[in-house]
C-alpha cells in the first residue's frame, strides 16, 4: 500500500536538512535532521531554484517526488518543500 509523505528543508551550507518531515529512515525513526542527497536530482533541481518531479529513491525506497524551492523576499534560497508517494 502507498503513503504519502512530506518534509520542509532548510538550506544550509548548500545543503538541504529535513527539519520537519514524516519520512523514516531505514531503521524505522524519522528522518529528522538529515540532509538530501547531493546526487539526488531533486537537489541538482532546487540548487537551481527549479522545481523536480520524479523517480528518486529515499532511504531505500523507490518513490515518486515532488521537490519545491523556498526563496526569501530577496530571491535567496532558504529551504525546500518535498512531497513523495511511497510504495
Amino acid at each position: 500500500m502507498a503513503s504519502q509523505e512530506s518534509t520542509i528543508f532548510t538550506y544550509e551550507s548548500e545543503d538541504f536538512i529535513r527539519t520537519h518531515t514524516t519520512l523514516m529512515k531505514e531503521d524505522g525513526t524519522p528522518a529528522i535532521n538529515t540532509k538530501l542527497d547531493r546526487d539526488n536530482p531533486g537537489y541538482k533541481a532546487l540548487i537551481a531554484k527549479n522545481s523536480f518531479s520524479g523517480q528518486v529513491t529515499l532511504f531505500g525506497k523507490q518513490c515518486d517526488a515532488n521537490y519545491a524551492p523556498l526563496t526569501d523576499e530577496n530571491g535567496q534560497l532558504t529551504g525546500a518543500l518535498m512531497v513523495l508517494l511511497v510504495g
